[in-house]
């Protein structure tokens, strides 16, 4: 019996058009989606979104401030060596030589002198006033203040002390710190690290610092062999370098 109900050639281009019309759709689809793609790249490519460089930047190390003090200046001029050497003279040099390393190492300095007029000086107690503003207005992390011994009464004494805050413990690890790398030039005696018995007796550039602070005399300007030293300028490259490690060392801990 003969099923007049179904064609098969007409069945078969039926499916063809179907499949052509699937093709068509998918190809205009894709076409639109590429045109989509391509009007956003220019759009946001015209707004500096695209092929940006984002520069990530480390973060930024903690800068060190270290307030030099060479001691003395102006009218004022220490203690003075049998044959005329100025205590004032040699620790300036000696400041001056060790800022240069420090900042070579990065890390700022700042001076309460670089030369030898002090206009606000008027007496020793309003010099030491200025010194400790000076420290205390730049944040310091260290202070340091460099200065020679003496004594007429026996010319025999020489060496290096460094002297540290009262009761503070910070402040006497950073004198051993200066006074080991100091001891290590072995030039002259190692009399050690020390302080005041009483406030009374304070040093006022170490006991109203707030900045971590210590004094270094680096020899006797009364006894010869300290005075030799310490006024030969290759010697005082070595002390400033001296005093440089020393620093670092203190804030290596304090890092």
């Amino acid at each position: 019996m003969e099923n007049t109900g179904f064609n098969l050639e007409n069945k078969r281009k039926l499916l063809y058009k179907r499949k052509r019309r699937r093709k068509i759709i998918f190809r205009l689809t894709l076409l639109f989606t590429l045109i989509f793609c391509v009007s956003i790249y220019f759009i946001l490519n015209s707004k500096g979104l695209i092929n940006r460089k984002v520069t990530l930047s480390p973060p930024k190390e903690k800068e060190f401030i270290v307030c030099i003090d060479p001691g003395h200046g102006d009218f004022d001029i220490g203690s003075k060596s049998p044959s005329g050497s100025l205590e004032k003279d040699i620790v300036l040099s000696i400041s001056l030589k060790l800022g240069e390393l420090l900042e070579k190492e990065n890390i700022k300095v700042v001076y309460t002198r670089t030369n030898d007029s002090l206009p606000w000086l008027d007496d020793a107690n309003d010099s030491l006033k200025e010194r400790i503003k000076i420290s205390e207005v730049f944040k310091s992390d260290l202070f340091i203040s460099i200065h020679c011994n003496s004594n007429y009464d026996d010319t025999n004494a020489k060496g290096i002390e460094t002297w540290y805050k009262l009761n503070d413990e910070e402040s006497k690890d950073f004198a051993e710190d200066i006074q080991l790398s100091l001891s290590n030039l072995n030039y002259t005696d190692n009399r050690g690290v020390k302080t005041y018995a009483k406030k009374e007796d304070a040093l006022a550039v170490l006991e109203l610092n707030s900045a971590n602070s210590a004094l270094v005399e680096l020899g006797f300007l009364s006894n010869s062999l300290d005075e030799k030293y310490l006024t030969l300028d290759s010697n005082q490259d070595k002390i400033a370098n001296a005093l440089k490690e020393g620093i670092l060392r203190q804030l290596a801990v304090d890092n």
